[in-house]
């Protein structure tokens, strides 16, 4: 009687078991359909590209989408208002990070954040241009390698780099899964880390501080030679690091993605010459919070097999303050999605930083 109630008790479990599972596949899909349209914008913004004061303008108009020429008007009011907001939530998120909590996980800071990140997203959309989804902004480095380098004489001084940057608007979740086994496997990890970045992971602040940083251009150059990342130090309008460190796991540092330099991260940044999720990622460089890494940039797209490997041959080993051994950035080209006069491979230019080197 005994094991026979055992073998009852064991199949009702199971039945508990299954009828569990298919509750919490229903609630994973409810889930993914909520997430698929969050990542919708919640207003539509009217956008406007504005005139580059202090820089090169565009050599030819071109049409982005929901934008218009970027010399169709000096400043838009719209842009000045977010501006006024973005620098006030920008102060905000750099004094909280002061408390020393963890940002990553504190759920006042997540808010806060995101707040930084929708205001930032807003004025990338005024700024850059409103671009689809599947779209990312691109810069172009346009380099010079001075006489110091090994294969002057057979390669000369011209290199240039193209970056594609991070996603605007990632949010891992809403990804295409390939079975609903696979889907229910991750429900468990998104329903604990539902507050957390990795979640709703949106790269508005790294990517429009660099965009700010390549369409400001005054100079600079890579000038640490190490065994794992080649490090540039950078001159332009923007001065200071990054108000947070913004990372997620879905953008690791492997081979071949920019990073941004130091804790608080920025404006210097460095290119991984091989993986560098463990010495750049969650948790690295410090004991106190397993979650900070060093924010990413994007990925290098042109010239990682043959312009970057001729950098590392830079005749010096770590920082070096010999400038002449440098490899010089002459120039920063931020390119957006469009077609029109001028355009390549889907791409318009929309703003190059003078000609000039400011070494300091």
């Amino acid at each position: 009687m005994g094991y026979d109630a055992n073998i009852k008790y064991s199949k009702t479990e199971q039945r508990f078991r299954a009828v569990f599972f298919l509750a919490l596949a229903t609630l994973a899909l409810s889930l993914f359909a909520i997430i698929s349209l969050i990542e919708q914008p919640t207003h539509n913004v009217v956008n406007s590209s504005i005139e580059q004061n202090n820089v090169g303008a565009p050599d030819a108009s071109h049409n982005v989408k929901k934008s218009q020429p970027a010399h169709a008007t000096p400043l838009h009011n719209d842009e000045a208002a977010v501006s006024k907001r973005l620098a006030n939530l920008d102060e905000a998120v750099r004094a909280m990070k002061q408390t020393d909590i963890m940002m990553e996980t504190d759920k006042e800071a997540l808010k806060l954040t995101k707040k930084l990140q929708q205001a930032t997203r807003e004025m990338i959309q005024l700024r850059y241009g409103d671009i689809e989804k599947d779209k990312r902004y691109r810069v172009r480095l346009d380099l010079e390698f001075q006489s110091t380098i090994p294969d002057f004489e057979e390669k000369g001084k011209d290199g240039s780099l193209l970056i594609e940057l991070a996603p605007t608007n990632l949010l891992p979740c809403s990804e295409s899964y390939r079975n609903l086994q696979v889907f229910i496997s991750h429900i468990s990890q998104l329903i604990e880390n539902m507050s957390s970045p990795s979640y709703l992971a949106i790269y508005q602040c790294k990517v429009y501080n660099f965009l700010e940083i390549a369409r400001t251009w005054k100079g600079g150059a890579f000038h640490r030679n190490a065994n794992h990342v080649l490090q540039a130090k950078a001159h332009s309008e923007v001065k200071r690091s990054m108000p947070f460190q913004e990372y997620s796991d879905e953008y690791p540092h492997v081979k071949g993605t920019i990073g941004y330099a130091g804790r608080p991260s920025g404006p210097a940044f460095y290119i991984s010459i091989l993986d560098n999720s463990k010495n750049h990622g969650p948790g690295s460089q410090q004991k106190h919070n397993p979650y900070e890494a060093d924010s990413i940039i994007g990925t290098i797209i042109e010239g990682m097999n043959d312009i970057v490997p001729r950098i590392h041959t830079m005749p010096f080993h770590e920082f070096n303050k010999d400038r002449m051994k440098w490899v010089l950035i002459r120039r920063m080209h931020v390119l957006v999605p469009g077609d029109g006069p001028g355009a390549k491979d889907g791409f318009v230019e929309f703003s190059k930083s003078p000609l000039e080197i400011d070494q300091r």
